[in-house]
């Protein structure tokens, strides 16, 4: 009998569950931030294309559904990073503490394809969260609702 099929499907399956209870933990550990981030007034919002570095620093995932991709979404002092339609938890940042940049990312993370994006990076219950921020309304906008949420602008990488 060969094996390898068998403990490929194995490895796998292990590999999605330990994403899903990863995923599930973060949800659980953020719904009091979650709670008071969507308990804001909404200032700004814009549907974009936003990808999320990897556990442990990574590469990038981007956020997309069949409903209509990930939604940038600033409310008062909170940062908002879902997909669009309300399907999944979502990210949601604290702006005090938040740091932002313009920088310029392509696909996977690499040169390929790259556009002008809004680098962001700040901490929910579980973590550093780091997204890369492609609005479809112009970036300027962005940040200036980033900016007055409390978001602070840092050099490149810092």
């Amino acid at each position: 009998m060969d094996w390898g099929p068998l403990i490929f499907t194995i490895a796998v399956a292990a590999v999605i569950v330990s994403a899903f209870a990863r995923q599930q933990i973060r949800s659980v550990r953020n719904r009091t931030l979650k709670s008071w981030v969507r308990d804001q007034p909404v200032s700004y919002s814009t549907r974009a294309l936003i990808r999320m570095r990897g556990d442990a620093g990574i590469g990038w995932v981007t956020m997309k559904n069949p409903f209509g991709g990930a939604q940038l979404v600033v409310r008062g002092s909170g940062i908002e990073l879902s997909l669009a339609g309300g399907v999944g938890g979502g990210w949601f940042l604290p702006a005090e503490g938040s740091t932002m940049f313009v920088d310029h990312l392509g696909w996977g993370g690499t040169a390929i394809a790259e556009r002008e994006c809004i680098r962001l990076s700040g901490h929910d219950a579980s973590g550093l969260v780091e997204a890369a921020i492609n609005p479809r309304r112009p970036i300027g906008e962005a940040w200036q609702a980033l900016l007055l949420a409390g978001v602070q602008p840092v050099e490149r990488g810092g």
